[in-house]
C-alpha cells in the first residue's frame, strides 16, 4: 500500500489553527449579543421610566387617550394605594375624566401631579388654537401671537391633550377692561357648549368601552374619582350599561317649568346616557339667532349647561339627578369649601344657591358629604396642590397646619371616611 506523500497528509498544526479561529470567531459572537442585549435592556429600562412621567407622553392607549397606567398609580402614598386597591369591588365603576381645557402646562401638570392621576382614564379636551396665558377666566394675548396646535414641535403636548376642532374659536372676544384693576385684558371666550359637545361625540366616538362613567371636571375642580365610585356603587348602585344618570350639584332653572340642570364643578353620565347623548348631538341642528331659548341645538353663546339638561330631557327624557348623601349633605360644592362650610341659609335667604333646595339640606359645617366628589373654584395650580396635601399627604406637613378650624374639621373627617391615615 502506497504511503501517501507528505503533500497530500493533513498538518496538525492547521487542525489546531482552524480550531482555534472558529473558537474565536464564536467568542467574539457571544460578546457581541451580549452587549446588544445590555443595550436593549437599558433601553426598555428608560422607555419604561420615561413612561411614567406625569405628561405621558409615550401613552399608546385607544385614540389620543392616556388610561391611567398601574406605574403611575402606585406612585401615590401608601394610603392611596389601599384606596386602589378594592379587591375587584369597582372594576365595573371605571371612571373617565374629561377636561374641556383651554392649554395651560402649569394646570395640565398639577391635575396630573395629583387628582389626574387617581382616574382611570384622563384627557384634556381643548379647542385646536393655542396660545396666550389662562388667568382664572381671562386670558392674556401672547406676544407671538395665536396659532394652531400642529404649528408647535412635536412633543409640545402630552398625548391626553386631544384638539377639537371647533366652528367658534376661544380667542376672538373683544378685549374688556376689569372692573378691579381697570387692566384691559382679552376674556376667554368660552363657546363651551359647542366645545362640550363636541368633545363628549369624540369620546362616545373613540373611548367609549374604556369606562362605566364619564364626567366633565372643570380645570378648577378639586376631584375625587375614588369618592364617585362609592358613590355610584355603595350609595346608588346604579347600572352604567343599562340605566341613564346624568348627576352632579343639582339647580332647579330659574325660569318655571324648565329642566332642571348639573351645574360647576363636575357632571356625569353613565355610559348608556353617554353613548345615546352623543347622537343626539350630531343629529340637532344648528341655531343662528342669538335670543332663542329652550331649543337642544349647536347655537353660539348657548349656555352649557342649560342645553345639556334640555337636550337629555328633549330627546332621552333624562332628568338631572342631584348628588346629596341621606343626611341632605352635597357631595360636590360650587365653591371653595371654606367658604361654602360658612353658608347659612337662614342669614343668606333664598339667593340662587338655596333656592329649590329640599328644607333640610345641610348648611354651615354640615353642609357637604364626607366623601366629597368634587370641590370647586380652585383657579390657581398651588390651590390645587395644596388641596392634594391636606386630604392625602401628611398631617404634619404645612400645608394642612395652614387649615382654619372649621376646614380642618372637615379635612378630618373626610380623610377618617376614606380611610387616609394621619401617619403618613
Amino acid at each position: 500500500m502506497a504511503t501517501p506523500s507528505s503533500g497530500n497528509r493533513p498538518s496538525k498544526p492547521v487542525k489546531l489553527n482552524a480550531a482555534k479561529l472558529l473558537l474565536g470567531t464564536l467568542l467574539s459572537i457571544a460578546v457581541l449579543l451580549s452587549l446588544l442585549a445590555l443595550q436593549l435592556s437599558l433601553q426598555l429600562a428608560g422607555s419604561a421610566q420615561n413612561n411614567i412621567g406625569p405628561q405621558f407622553q409615550n401613552n399608546n392607549a385607544a385614540g389620543p387617550s392616556s388610561v391611567v397606567p398601574d406605574e403611575l398609580k402606585a406612585s401615590v402614598h401608601m394610603t392611596e394605594k389601599e384606596l386602589l386597591d378594592n379587591s375587584g369591588k369597582y372594576d365595573k365603576d371605571r371612571v373617565y375624566c374629561m377636561i374641556p381645557f383651554i392649554w395651560n402646562p402649569k394646570i395640565y401638570d398639577v391635575i396630573m401631579q395629583t387628582w389626574g392621576k387617581r382616574c382611570d382614564v384622563i384627557n384634556f379636551l381643548t379647542d385646536s388654537v393655542v396660545g396666550g396665558q389662562l388667568t382664572g377666566d381671562k386670558i392674556d394675548a401672547p406676544e407671538q401671537g395665536y396659532k394652531p396646535y400642529w404649528e408647535y414641535p412635536e412633543g409640545t403636548f402630552p398625548d391626553n391633550v386631544i384638539f377639537i376642532n371647533m366652528t367658534r374659536t376661544w380667542n376672538d372676544c373683544p378685549e374688556q377692561k376689569d372692573r378691579r384693576t381697570g387692566q384691559v385684558m382679552k376674556k376667554v371666550c368660552r363657546h363651551i357648549w359647542e366645545k362640550m359637545w363636541r368633545s363628549w361625540v369624540y369620546v362616545a366616538d373613540h373611548h367609549l368601552n374604556q369606562a362605566e362613567w364619564f364626567c366633565k371636571v372643570d380645570y378648577d375642580t378639586f376631584f375625587f374619582p375614588d369618592n364617585l365610585k362609592y358613590f355610584v356603587r355603595d350609595v346608588k348602585n346604579w347600572n352604567p350599561y343599562e340605566e341613564h344618570h346624568y348627576f352632579g350639584h343639582f339647580k332647579p332653572h330659574r325660569i318655571p317649568g324648565r329642566e332642571p340642570m348639573i351645574v360647576g364643578a363636575a357632571a356625569c353620565f353613565s355610559q348608556k346616557t353617554l353613548k345615546e347623548v352623543a347622537q343626539v348631538y350630531q343629529d340637532m341642528p344648528k341655531g343662528s339667532m342669538k335670543g332663542e331659548r329652550g331649543k337642544c341645538e349647536d347655537r353660539a353663546e348657548a349656555s352649557e349647561e342649560v342645553t345639556t339638561s334640555l337636550c337629555l330631557k328633549q330627546k332621552l327624557n333624562i332628568d338631572a339627578e342631584p348628588t346629596r348623601d341621606d343626611q341632605l349633605r352635597e357631595y360636590i360644592t360650587i365653591d371653595k369649601i371654606n367658604l361654602v362650610l360658612t353658608w347659612n341659609r337662614k342669614e343668606q335667604g333664598e339667593w340662587w344657591f338655596w333656592k329649590g333646595k329640599p328644607q333640610g339640606a345641610g348648611e354651615e359645617e354640615e353642609c357637604c358629604a364626607h366623601r366629597p366628589i368634587g370641590l370647586h373654584k380652585y383657579k390657581l395650580p398651588e390651590e390645587i396642590m395644596t388641596l392634594d396635601h391636606q386630604f392625602f399627604g401628611s398631617t404634619k406637613g404645612l400645608s394642612y397646619k395652614k387649615l382654619d378650624a372649621k376646614s380642618k374639621k372637615y379635612v378630618d373627617k373626610v380623610r377618617n371616611a376614606m380611610g387616609i391615615s394621619s401617619e403618613l
